[in-house]
């Protein structure tokens, strides 16, 4: 029994032809950027969405048709294989343009600029949190921590002045002691004479 397969393959030829329609058109848009020297990063949706939403509505079409062969799933696989590395190529020398540097860049500083009020907020609120359950802030333990370091760091310079001060007293004394013996030894030679 032979399976008629020309829906299916016209199917995929349909397929791949937007596929490589989409590539292509891709790769004239990032060229252009790059010759005009746009500050304009290319809009992937202008070519990303048609020929996806095509595709899947004819690939819908054909699943609901009855269940997929081997033969179309092998030709599935072989698809998605030459689809994924022409657009691997597409973006790589998409993301090698200035124009994507700096819309990669432009996104950043918004993602940042986003951010940063939503990072204060959620501090607010563990502050708030932490508070209210009589635990101490991140800020509050980094203080403590801070103001130990300077106590050890005081705690030291007073051991090192607390030994430099016990070095001159021993000194001292060894130098009172060695001053006594020497007048006793004087008086000793003044009464023996």
């Amino acid at each position: 029994m032979m399976v008629d397969n020309s829906g299916t393959q016209a199917l995929f030829d349909l397929w791949k032809k937007q596929i490589e329609e989409g590539t292509q058109a891709w790769t004239r848009l990032v060229g252009q950027t790059a010759q005009a020297g746009q500050g304009q990063a290319p809009d992937p949706l202008q070519f990303w969405r048609p020929f996806m939403d095509a595709g899947i509505a004819g690939w819908t079409k054909l699943l609901t048709q009855g269940p997929p062969t081997p033969e179309l799933l092998t030709q599935w696989k072989q698809f998605l294989d030459q689809w994924i590395t022409a657009w691997g190529k597409v973006l790589e020398q998409a993301m090698g343009t200035e124009a994507f540097a700096q819309a990669l860049g432009k996104y950043l500083d918004q993602w940042l600029s986003i951010q940063a009020p939503v990072k204060k907020i959620a501090e607010e609120s563990t502050e708030a949190t932490l508070q209210a359950l009589g635990m101490p802030s991140r800020n509050q333990v980094v203080g403590i921590a801070r103001q130990m370091v300077d106590l050890e760091d005081r705690i030291e310079g007073l051991e090192d002045r607390l030994g430099a001060l016990l070095a001159r007293m021993d000194d001292l004394f060894k130098s009172l002691a060695d001053h006594e013996a020497a007048a006793a030894r004087r008086a000793a030679e003044r009464v023996a004479q």
